[in-house]
């Protein structure tokens, strides 16, 4: 890799990183490009040769973030041999992971994007990474004949439904108090998806 090309690209990283903090501490509306550059000492042109804008600079910063979730979770999977296993270590995951620095952020940015949009469409792609996760551990245990012949697409969503309900009360109880309210709902939801339940 030549020096310019290595120079852009820790450009972009402090960029992103900068951007990372602010929007973390601050929001995404209350985040303005010109924060951006100042924390990260870059001109606005310089900011503007790696990303379209804000909305494009926090799609890269959610993805990004996606994939790392994603990528720790399979190093993690792999202790596993069951699906039921992975289940509830899965739940202790997503508790440790509830408090990622851009939720909140992520939060109001889908609340600010039109429904439809390219950006929209771009957002959900990202969200999608995460969804995927969650139908591959149902899939597996389907195929183990550990949960019932059901479409894994729904019962991930369902799965994902309770984690993000209880994910809201993560600022009220600490985290063990969570860890715990998790961990029984995995106990419920895999008595209701159980194989063995099937009449």
């Amino acid at each position: 890799m030549n020096k310019r090309r290595y120079e852009g690209e820790q450009t972009k990283k402090n960029i992103a990183d900068k951007a990372k903090t602010l929007f973390s501490r601050k929001g995404y509306a209350a985040t303005s490009i010109q924060d951006i550059c100042v924390a990260a000492g870059c001109s606005k042109g310089n900011l503007y040769y790696h990303f379209k804008n804000k909305e494009d600079l926090f799609l890269y910063l959610a993805e990004q973030t996606f994939m790392e979730w994603r990528e720790q979770w399979e190093k993690i999977s792999c202790q596993y041999e069951s699906a039921t296993e992975k289940f509830y270590a899965f739940a202790d995951y997503n508790v440790d992971s509830i408090q990622r620095p851009l939720n909140r952020a992520g939060e109001e940015f889908l609340s600010r994007i039109e429904a439809g949009s390219e950006t929209f469409q771009k957002f959900m792609a990202i969200i999608n990474i995460g969804i995927e996760v969650y139908e591959k551990l149902v899939s597996e245990g389907i195929a183990r004949g550990e949960f019932k012949n059901e479409s894994p697409k729904e019962l991930a969503l369902i799965v994902l439904g309770f984690h993000v309900g209880l994910s809201q009360s993560c600022y009220l109880i600490d985290k063990e108090t969570m860890k715990t309210l998790f961990r029984k709902a995995t106990t419920l939801l895999l008595q209701g998806i159980s194989a063995r339940n099937e009449t």
